[in-house]
């Protein structure tokens, strides 16, 4: 299975999570970025059938809600998952996305290995749950 990253993420963020996915083989999981693997601003209408087409999901932190609206409806046309990263209303910091993706890894890999596509789920700093589109 695939797991993408948006370009809104860190690549140091990015790199990490794929060296210590490559420490867990028979999970059978590999994190890839959208920039690197389809070009930086690489438009959605490109990227999101790529990603169908290796059954992958995406995660996103995109805060523009007209975007993301689009972009998930994208998603449901091509039948990928995505995770949405909501952003606070302070804006990002950098420690505080990493300890997210940390904290929701485990539950993101379980969702993109067992729950039927397309799928959407949300996010939110202060959340113990996700929301789902």
């Amino acid at each position: 299975m695939r797991i993408y990253f948006d370009e809104n993420f860190s690549p140091h963020l990015i790199k990490a999570f794929a060296i210590l996915q490559e420490g867990r083989p028979r999970e059978d999981v590999q994190v890839f970025s959208i920039e690197e693997q389809f070009r930086k601003g690489c438009a959605d209408e490109v990227w999101i059938p790529a990603v169908a087409q290796y059954r992958g999901v995406a995660i996103t932190q995109d805060a523009n809600i007209n975007r993301t609206r689009a972009q998930w409806a994208l998603c449901r046309a091509n039948k990928i998952g995505v995770f949405f990263f909501e952003p606070p209303r302070a804006g990002w910091d950098y420690w505080l996305i990493i300890g997210l993706v940390v904290k929701w890894w485990p539950p993101i890999k379980e969702a993109s290995k067992s729950v039927k596509r397309p799928f959407g789920r949300v996010i939110q700093v202060h959340r113990t749950k996700w929301a789902e589109l």
